[in-house]
């Protein structure tokens, strides 16, 4: 852009809108979700590691699906082409994936010189000996295209998780087989009322969920978002259901749909222990919440505060033995809703990611030793859902050892 105003207007069209009734934060036209590198990165080794399909493959034609959509909410008829590019830098940047650079699209190449994924697959599962930036090869697909109508491959060919100085991007054109547009079915929700939910007297929910919302969740000028001890990225909730749908169906015509969803349930435990760790462990925590803790039940309030101020939807504690067991109700959760949309009425609940967290929850509460000791001694499990004629989604959630 020429200058900064041109650069700080279209910033003004990512402006974060948060729903305080929902408890849904919408970027660009899109419901973001926050979740950090730990989910992020295990989700993605998750389905590429499944042997019986192409897991690389399905995340890069979801996420081109998904950020040539999103892109096309933001861009307007007479942007011109250097307005789109910029952007489409924007975008990636502003949610935290770290920085591209498409200076060099009419040479048939794209630099990224920082990237959530590298930067999350190093400080959790360590150096790679192939490249991880599959979303980035989808995203640009999904960019291109919305710039210029142009159908791409986008291959990445070197990157930073193998020692790499940057990630670069080979653009292949020529390419025939169109972008699948997502399709949703309306559904028409009107969620319960919140109440007969339980609360601590020293936990001010509101105050907490008030205080995240308006911290500056978004991309440095590095696109990064270092915050709570880890990097998170407002990733579309539309990203999540779709890969997390196609997974299990993928995996189930192989007959793996058991496992399919054990790994997404596992993939959110881990995440919910390392990413409400970092946040306790936070200076926001320490001058916040934790004048509001006094005792241990009281962390379990506040951490279920802070999930409802990160786009995840409006859930709350229904009954809880401190240490033993836990109900919590999900009254609007993100993947309940998508998959109702996406997919229509389905007789099996379909939370998997919230699932997960439940259980990591109570274990980073009441867990003892390691957070790898500590995984596995609590057990959720979702017995209603909104798909499968639900008024809400509830997981209980008990220690088995």
């Amino acid at each position: 852009m020429e200058n900064t105003a041109d650069l700080a207007a279209l910033r003004e069209r990512l402006s974060l809108v948060f729903n305080k009734e929902s408890y849904r934060r919408v970027i660009g036209g899109k419901d973001v979700i926050i979740h950090c590198h730990h989910y992020n990165s295990r989700i993605q080794r998750t389905v590429e590691g499944a042997a019986e399909i192409d897991g690389k493959a399905l995340i890069t034609a979801v996420a081109e699906r998904v950020f040539c959509e999103h892109l096309g909410n933001v861009l307007r008829e007479d942007d011109n082409v250097a307005t789109r590019r910029a952007m489409a830098e924007l975008l990636y940047a502003h949610l935290g994936y770290g920085r591209i650079d498409l200076s060099r699209l009419a040479e048939d190449e794209v630099l990224a010189p920082s990237s959530h994924f590298v930067e999350g697959w190093l400080a959790g599962l360590g150096r790679r000996d192939a490249a991880v930036c599959s979303f980035t090869e989808g995203y640009l697909q999904g960019a291109i295209f919305a710039i210029s109508g142009e159908l791409t491959h986008v291959h990445e060919v070197e990157c930073m998780a193998t020692g790499a100085e940057r990630c670069r991007f080979e653009v292949r054109r020529g390419r025939e087989r169109p972008i699948e547009p997502i399709e949703r079915a309306p559904f028409a929700f009107e969620p319960p009322a919140a109440e007969g939910f339980l609360h601590s007297e020293s936990v001010d929910e509101q105050a907490i969920i008030d205080a995240v919302v308006g911290m500056p969740i978004h991309g440095n000028q590095d696109g990064l978002i270092p915050a709570f001890g880890v990097y998170l990225a407002n990733t579309p909730a539309d990203f999540y259901n779709l890969l997390s749908i196609s997974f299990i169906e993928e995996m189930a015509a192989k007959g793996r749909e058991k496992t399919a969803r054990r790994l997404l349930i596992e993939d959110a435990e881990t995440c919910g222990m390392n990413t409400f760790r970092g946040i306790m462990n936070s200076t926001e925590w320490e001058g916040l919440i934790a004048p509001m803790i006094h005792e241990r039940p009281d962390n379990l309030h506040a951490l279920v505060a802070v999930s409802n101020a990160l786009g995840w939807g409006n859930w709350h504690i229904r009954q809880h033995t401190p240490g033993l067991g836990l109900v919590i109700e999900s009254l609007n959760g993100y993947e309940a809703l998508g998959f109702r949309e996406l997919r229509g009425p389905t007789k099996r609940p379909q939370c998997c990611m919230l699932t997960g967290v439940a259980a990591g929850m109570m274990e980073l509460v009441y867990g003892e030793g390691t957070l790898a000791e500590r995984f596995g001694t609590f057990a959720s499990t979702e017995s209603a859902c909104i798909c499968s004629g639900g008024q809400s989604c509830t997981f209980g959630v008990e220690r088995v050892a």
